[in-house]
């Protein structure tokens, strides 16, 4: 389990931080990259994504990717978490532990100018990684693994 979290976490490293985003914002102050890049009302991006495809001016591979995809990335954390670390078994201290790493994520992609900080994300992200424990919860993960992790 911590060999496919090591793999995971490598994943994420590289979807975040090391994907090619082109050049665009490259000339912009940190301070102007951050106000560019930033997005702190919730569900706007959300509702715009949901407003293009009604209205025909956003490929619908483009939306899916983006609204799931932010969903589906942070699944696996909602897995893992609870699987290697044992105080993370609850949901309180699991939300709580991944709400302080997915900001500090989403932090360091705007100071490394290497993505965006947009509160939409952080919500899809947070809903993934909820679906992921309550499927830990479940048991059906732990069946197949065949006993959690910490014990």
């Amino acid at each position: 389990m911590s060999l496919g979290f090591t793999g995971y976490i490598l994943f994420l490293a590289f979807y975040m931080f090391f994907q090619s985003r082109g050049a665009a914002g490259m000339s912009l102050s940190l301070f102007e990259y951050i106000q560019s890049r930033s997005n702190l009302i919730p569900f706007k991006t959300i509702t715009n994504y949901i407003t293009a495809l009604q209205e025909g001016t956003m490929n619908t591979w483009t939306a899916v990717k983006n609204l799931l995809g932010n969903v589906l990335v942070f699944t696996p954390m909602g897995i893992f978490l609870p699987a290697l670390f044992r105080k993370l078994d609850r949901l309180r201290a699991f939300l709580l532990a991944f709400v302080l790493i997915i900001l500090s994520a989403e932090v360091a992609q705007l100071l490394t100018q290497r993505g965006s900080f947009d509160i939409d994300d952080f919500i899809l992200n947070l809903f993934g990684a909820w679906l992921g424990f309550h499927v830990w919860k479940t048991n059906l993960v732990q069946k197949w693994v065949g006993r959690r992790s910490y014990e």
